[in-house]
């Protein structure tokens, strides 16, 4: 027997450009999230953020990182069921603006003043 070549039916390929976007938008979200950030928390986050891919438990991700995917599935989950009102732009950039604000404020709530050393405390913040 010949074999056919496999054809994919219309839903899985629908399924396949939607997971697609949904990859992309994350990827954009993060590069924005972290180009809104200023040079101590980025180098912060990122650093998380590098720490957290290895993770297989999401009481083990880092605070900073934990914050950033709560806000970017929030996101992603509205623009992609167009759960938002207005602009898709402008609901992504008000995303982002959030998240920042998030990062950065969870940064400045964590810092823990000792002498002259000045510390990242590492723990989950409520």
């Amino acid at each position: 027997m010949r074999p056919h070549p496999v054809s994919l039916s219309p839903h899985h390929e629908a399924i396949e450009d939607f997971e697609d976007a949904a990859r992309k938008l994350r990827e954009r979200f993060r590069s924005s999230v972290t180009e809104a950030l200023p040079g101590f928390v980025r180098l912060l986050f990122e650093r998380e953020w590098q720490e957290s891919g290895d993770l297989t438990s999401i009481e083990s991700i880092p605070p900073l990182a934990f914050a950033y995917l709560m806000s970017c599935e929030r996101c992603v989950y509205d623009l992609l069921n167009k759960n938002y009102e207005g602009l898709a732009n402008s609901h992504f950039e008000k995303c982002v603006s959030e998240a920042a604000n998030n990062i950065r404020a969870q940064v400045i709530c964590s810092w823990s003043f000792e002498g002259d050393a000045i510390k990242i405390l590492r723990e989950r913040t409520a």
